[in-house]
């Protein structure tokens, strides 16, 4: 047997040992449910007729006096279990063992009077609907209750035995026009508290901007030092849950896993950077402004590796990694916004597509697009835009579109058809499933912005740049840093266009990065004083964003300034300088040019362990906090949604519901993760059951409870016949709400990208 067939092998079975782990940890979850039903049942002396593990057809039980037996047994009357000496409660195992229940005497026993029509329960004592109200509550309730203590137990046991490994509350990169910046945090921020709430993890900072309704008051450490004020944040995802994603915390230089692991790169997983051009690094920040830094050139990366078969542990090796050129747009707006992207330009000359990204089981991947494939023709446009890509994906659902793409250099015909992603919440435009950036490498004009300096030109669509001042330009890498240096002068262009050479002047302008000399990754921290402006929508932007800068010193053209800034983002101290502004120097198109990297993996985030030290008491304090923080975390996301459908917006909505799917596949990743993070899962699940257990719905615990609450206020039993219509009306929209969350799993699985 080869070893590719025993490596796929050996991933069925993993994979398949993982999803045991999750079904028997949600079977233990509704276990507990059921058992909490059974315990008070018999504890307030209603009759249970079967305990069941699982469902369907019975595999084996036991029952008192019966003993232990196999296959399906009669449905004993209870004169039929007097004589025989059986005890009342079949306790069994069914044959899918996943779940559970418990069958009370009178539940579904419902009698009908063929001469009269009516329709009554059984008349039993120890009959379900003859006990009291108040006996029927406890029983009712005590499901949920079980879960609760179920989770304050699996809590207080992870805190106690294993420890809780969480993504430390350090605050790491952050959008710069994000209202993170606004607020005034930095990369190396911790933070202590929200709100007077403790921060123990960094997913507590994201619950709370995700909820938040008003502006939070953050407790701040910034070097050690608490600061004098509190930090105020704007909730910022008013709009869309995204924008709570503009923080990031603290990432280490340790590559973790991906689902897409690039091809053809030496890391994996576990792997580790210690140095970038022989310079120590120990953030992934650090190593982020060594590319900002480096001019496009590539840089070689020092990495160790876990070795088991070395004295040393460790295996040690140098891998050159090369810069990616991103050109940040000039257009404010949201992220995919065919306006937003079709205003990246350097000096007004746009870039071809190049596909960063292939979702997984998504029509683009079984198409055959790879990351690096650059678009040369989508559909019947030669060189398209971002914009027209996308027109052309939403304008052909359903029929296929010819996409000519250079991979290695070479052209490769593909064929691709948009499908619609299912989302019951918003109408879904048809997708392909890939994310695009700028091209870095041949610099092919895929068009010119109208009253740029490229326009000046009038270069065609499809022109290839040769040379700027004779200097060969074989990249754009190589174009970005001739016009950097050019910045406030005019220079020779060389193109080509089809087979013939052309020579042009090109206008480079100056700006306050050329005239001030500032250095390539260097961070604007204030203009004459403020650090952050007023746009015209009303939405606040913050240094050290391109766009702020733009907005300010046209604020204060004819003015000279001063001006703060830091040589990087991690820099704590700041520099100033003089700046003369004028109606040639407003724009300062070089911080839009920005350089980055691309590993193929993630790093690992900052993380640090939260345990009870071994104290018992300690644990069941902090699994009872848990507890009822995820509790109250819950009926907020609940509100949210709920706000969210009357008002068609909000932070939380329906399409960022999960269903059996979606659940099941994040509980794999966290069995994968290991048992803490397992078990952390399924206790927040075990609070989740309770919750929409008892919501007012028919068919739940919430809805009985409805049920008995107006037998209390009435005096009397509702009638039977509408409580029989308004359960199946609720088993119908729980059926449909089921179906249709499946298929928003199904649909998120590839969905991503167009």
């Amino acid at each position: 047997m080869s070893l590719a067939v025993l490596d796929t092998l050996f991933g069925w079975l993993s994979g398949g040992y993982l999803l045991l782990k999750v079904l028997v940890g949600f079977s233990i979850i509704i276990f507990v449910h059921e058992l909490g039903h059974f315990l008070a049942a018999k504890w307030m002396g209603v009759r249970v007729d079967r305990f069941a593990i699982g469902f369907f057809t019975r595999v084996c039980g036991y029952r008192r006096g019966e003993g232990f037996t196999f296959g399906p047994r009669p449905h004993y009357k209870p004169e039929e279990l007097v004589a025989k000496g059986y005890g009342e409660t079949d306790y069994c195992l069914n044959i899918l063992p996943f779940g559970g229940y418990v069958k009370m005497m009178g539940e579904d026993d419902i009698l009908i009077n063929e001469q009269t029509g009516e329709v009554r329960t059984s008349s039993d004592p120890r009959a379900f609907p003859n006990k009291p109200v108040g006996r029927r509550m406890v029983v009712v309730s005590a499901g949920v209750v079980f879960n609760l203590l179920f989770a304050v137990l699996v809590y207080a046991a992870v805190y106690l035995f294993l420890g809780r490994e969480t993504i430390a509350p350090v605050v790491g990169q952050m959008d710069p026009r994000s209202p993170a910046a606004a607020a005034g945090l930095r990369p190396g921020d911790r933070v202590i508290s929200i709100d007077g709430a403790d921060v123990r993890s960094f997913e507590d900072i994201f619950r709370a901007r995700m909820l938040a309704e008003r502006p939070l008051r953050l407790r701040v450490a910034r070097d050690g030092q608490m600061l004098e004020q509190p930090l105020i944040l704007a909730p910022g995802v008013a709009e869309d849950i995204e924008r709570a994603r503009d923080l990031v915390p603290m990432y280490t230089t340790t590559l973790a896993a991906a689902e897409n692991d690039a091809a053809g790169s030496p890391l994996r997983p576990g792997d580790r950077i210690t140095h970038v051009d022989g310079v120590a690094v120990h953030s992934a920040y650090e190593i982020l402004v060594a590319f900002q830094q480096s001019g496009g050139r590539p840089l070689v990366l020092t990495v160790e590796r876990p070795a088991s078969d070395r004295p040393e542990g460790l295996h040690v090796f140098s891998y050159t990694q090369p810069a990616i050129l991103e050109l940040l747009p000039v257009n404010d707006g949201p992220a995919g916004d065919p306006a937003v992207g079709d205003s990246e330009h350097l000096l007004g000359f746009r870039r071809r597509q190049r596909v960063d990204w292939v979702a997984p089981n998504s029509p683009a991947q079984r198409a055959g697009f790879r990351a690096g494939d650059v678009i040369a023709r989508w559909g019947s446009v030669a060189n398209p835009l971002y914009s027209e890509i996308v027109a052309g994906i939403r304008s052909a659902e359903g029929r296929p579109i010819s996409v000519l793409v250079e991979r290695d250099g070479q052209p490769i015909e593909l064929s691709v058809v948009p499908r619609v992603s299912f989302s019951w919440w918003r109408p879904s435009e048809p997708k392909v499933g890939i994310r695009f950036r700028g091209e870095d490498g041949r610099p092919v004009v895929a068009d010119i912005v109208p009253d740029s300096p490229a326009a000046e030109l009038a270069i065609p669509r499809g022109a290839e740049i040769l040379a700027v001042e004779e200097r060969v330009t074989p990249d754009w890498h190589a174009v970005c840093e001739a016009f950097k240096v050019a910045a406030g002068t005019t220079v020779s262009l060389r193109y080509r266009v089809g087979a013939e050479e052309i020579v042009g002047d090109l206008r480079v302008p100056s700006s306050i990065v050329n005239e001030l000399a500032l250095p390539p990754a260097a961070q604007i921290r204030a203009i004459a004083g403020e650090d952050s402006v007023v746009l015209e929508s009303g939405r606040k932007v913050s240094l050290p964003a391109e766009l702020a800068v733009r907005k300010l010193l046209q604020k204060h053209v004819g003015q000279t300034v001063t001006v703060e800034f830091a040589v990087h983002m991690l820099a704590r101290e700041s520099r100033t300088r003089l700046f003369a502004v004028r109606p040639d120097n407003v724009d300062p198109w070089q911080l839009r040019a920005v350089y980055t990297y691309d590993l193929g993996l993630p790093f690992r985030p900052l993380t640090e362990k939260i345990s009870a030290g071994g104290n018992p008491m300690r644990a069941l304090v902090m699994g009872l906090e848990r507890t009822g923080e995820e509790l109250r975390n819950v009926y907020r996301i609940l509100k949210s949604i709920v706000k969210g459908m009357v008002k068609r917006s909000g932070g939380v909505g329906p399409q960022h519901v999960s269903g059996p799917i979606g659940i099941v596949r994040l509980a794999v990743m966290q069995a994968e993760s290991g048992l803490g993070d397992l078990l952390f899962f399924l206790a927040l699940i075990s609070v989740n059951l309770a919750v929409i257990n008892f919501l007012p719905l028919p068919v739940v615990d919430g809805g009985l409870m409805v049920f008995l609450l107006l037998e209390r206020i009435r005096g009397r039993p509702l009638n039977v016949k509408v409580q029989v219509i308004t359960t199946m009306a609720g088993l119908a929209l729980i059926v449909l709400v089921f179906v249709l969350v499946t298929f928003q799993d199904i649909a998120k699985w590839w969905g991503g990208g167009l």
